[in-house]
């Protein structure tokens, strides 16, 4: 257990004895330090980066705005549908690691190992990433400062935030993620005043575009091609459980944080995606720009074109703001992991080591070293190659993550029957999926349908030769075989070829039934009524 390799204490919220029946803390060295406002900011804006406000003119270009918006669509109604079955599994069992150790528990520790390497490689990908991409918005402004000076500037302050406890990171996030949804809100009003003839020209937009050059681009292949850009815009979102690991009261906070899931996509992602259709064309020359820079960002094209002459440096910086932020968010996250995995006996035991704030500090500093030396990667030519192999790795992970949430809280359920715990479901403030098993099916085929495009896109990428290209397929796809490796060797070497069997899957260990605190909180709040319940979301 943690507690017998942590320097730290025992978190003040994670109970001991629970309903007359020990119940051990999952991770004695990391503490419930993040509240409400902190997990209901991170779900808004948390993810928000350069997905949105960068890589959707790469893929408005590909598949145009109907690929773009049925792509953002189908991948929004899945994530939460999704959510809504992590949520299950995580106010009962609020661990850290979430759905990783999720997967070693009610499936097979194979698996559990795979997605939670395959994870934390998402982490320092993502960081790499969002690295490079700070050095081309950089350069929207200047291209006289060497590439390495930027990416140098970028890791200093990402990794400063995680010298000071947990809750810094907390404050930092909640102070960012409302100026980044702030910011999606102004860029909304913007651009419906653009489409309202508000820029210098005058002219009006209305579907223009839809009609010439065409709601779809490139077919089917276009549509294909759409999906993993989505994915890495709205990934992340599942992080929120890996967050409850630290978060007070996750039977409470939790379950609030995922209402406000379709809401956001709903708002930041649809409705700017949206308007960006209707004022800026699938065939615009910067969007089709080989070079990548901050112009390429169908917001700021949106703005030059309506000849706002302010507006596009200050976006720029706001989302240079932005991908700092995810930067932080990978740090954390893949740390967060990595205690997970060591101690499951996945990795070695010394990440499992706190100090007294309550911080990971060896899995820190080990991920924060492996994210460094991939963002410098990319100061050379060939670095870039291998750094899209792993932005590859990033983006097929996160459908990796989802399939895997949904087959394990299938799994949780079947788990529960079999050891008679059902009525779990029935308790006080219990929380169940909407139409279980129907919609989690449907969301798990969406799923695999969405990676199944991304192997066709992989073997036939739009503009192609027309024949699958070997280097172009592994840059796309490396991710799934990598994975499936990963699963295969655990299996060999431990010779654990089937799944847990659902008697001995563990429904004791990190259980949480709540506090006297918590029951109290929602209490009051299911006495109130629903516009003063939609006040408690606002936190200042």
């Amino acid at each position: 257990m943690a507690a017998s390799t942590t320097t730290g204490k025992i978190s003040d919220s994670i109970d001991s004895e629970v309903g007359g029946s020990l119940i051990l803390p999952e991770n004695a060295g990391l503490q419930r330090k993040l509240n409400a406002r902190h997990l209901q900011m991170i779900a808004l804006g948390g993810n928000i980066g350069t997905g949105l406000f960068i890589g959707s003119g790469a893929a408005l270009s590909r598949g145009g705005p109907l690929s773009l918006m049925l792509a953002f669509l189908l991948i929004g109604i899945t994530l939460f549908i999704m959510m809504q079955c992590l949520t299950e599994m995580a106010v009962l069992f609020p661990v850290s690691g979430s759905f990783t150790r999720y997967a070693t528990r009610f499936v097979d520790p194979g698996l559990g190992f795979a997605m939670g390497w395959q994870y934390w490689m998402c982490g320092v990908s993502v960081f790499a990433a969002e690295a490079t991409a700070a050095n081309i918005l950089i350069g929207y402004w200047t291209q006289d400062v060497p590439v390495a000076v930027w990416i140098s500037l970028f890791i200093v302050i990402n990794l400063i935030i995680h010298c000071f406890p947990v809750r810094t990171f907390g404050e930092v996030e909640f102070v960012v993620s409302t100026l980044k949804v702030v910011s999606v809100l102004g860029v909304i009003v913007v651009t419906w005043v653009i489409m309202a003839g508000g820029g210098s020209d005058g002219r009006m937009h209305g579907g223009e575009y839809w009609v010439d050059p065409g709601a779809l681009a490139n077919g089917f292949q276009g549509l294909a091609s759409v999906f993993v850009t989505a994915a890495f815009a709205c990934g992340g979102t599942e992080m929120l459980g890996i967050v409850a690991g630290e978060t007070k009261h996750p039977r409470y906070n939790f379950p609030r944080a995922v209402r406000t899931l379709m809401w956001r996509i709903l708002i930041f992602y649809i409705t700017s995606l949206l308007f960006i259709t209707f004022v800026v064309p699938s065939t615009h020359p910067s969007l089709l720009s080989p070079t990548r820079n901050a112009a390429a960002s169908p917001f700021v094209i949106a703005i030059q074109e309506a000849g706002i002459s302010v507006l596009p440096d200050l976006l720029n910086a706001i989302v240079l703001i932005c991908v700092c932020s995810v930067g932080s968010v990978s740090i954390y996250i893949s740390s967060r992991v990595l205690v997970a995995l060591s101690e499951d006996g996945m990795a070695p035991r010394i990440f499992t080591r706190t100090d007294r704030s309550g911080r990971p500090r060896h899995a820190l500093i080990f991920s924060g070293i492996i994210s460094s030396g991939i963002s410098y990667l990319n100061v050379s030519s060939t670095g870039a190659t291998v750094f899209g192999w792993f932005t590859s790795l990033s983006g097929m992970a996160f459908f990796l993550a989802w399939m895997t949430i949904i087959f394990c809280n299938f799994r949780f359920r079947k788990a529960m029957a079999a050891q008679g715990k059902e009525g779990w479901f029935k308790e006080p403030f219990a929380y169940t999926a909407t139409f279980h098993p129907w919609l989690p099916a449907m969301a798990f085929t969406a799923v695999a349908f969405m990676a199944g495009c991304q192997f066709y896109v992989s073997l036939y990428p739009v503009g192609g030769v027309g024949r699958p290209d070997a280097k172009v397929f592994f840059g796309g796809f490396i991710g799934v075989p990598i994975f499936l490796v990963m699963w295969a060797a655990w299996k060999v070497v431990n010779g654990q070829w089937g799944f847990v069997p659902l008697g001995e899957v563990d429904l004791v260990m990190g259980r949480r039934e709540g506090d006297t605190e918590e029951r109290e909180l929602l209490e009051k709040y299911q006495e109130l009524s629903r516009w003063r319940k939609a006040l408690t979301y606002v936190h200042f």
